[in-house]
């Protein structure tokens, strides 16, 4: 299950997710993504493990384009590649 933006939940909805996490279903798993985790409960935090995801810098965007292109037999320009690096502004 993924709960997006958990910062904006309510003080009863926190309550409610707490008691999930502290008995979760065996097969259920649990994304909590928010950009502002200081607004989290530490009761809930406390419960988590935490993963911070950076953007993935244009060079390293641009490198997997080519090995990718190169893996397909794919021609394209460099400047192709770096149009496309740009445009994914830090997605892979």
């Amino acid at each position: 299950y993924i709960v997006d933006e958990v910062h904006m939940l309510t003080e009863q909805a926190f309550n409610a997710l707490l008691k999930t996490l502290e008995e979760p279903p065996g097969h259920a798993i649990f994304v909590l993504a928010t950009t502002e985790a200081h607004k989290v409960p530490l009761t809930i935090i406390s419960r988590c493990q935490r993963y911070d995801f950076r953007r993935v810098p244009l060079d390293v965007t641009g490198a997997k384009l080519a090995e990718l292109c190169a893996a397909e037999n794919i021609q394209a320009s460099q400047d192709a590649l770096d149009l496309i690096a740009r445009s994914s502004t830090g997605s892979l």
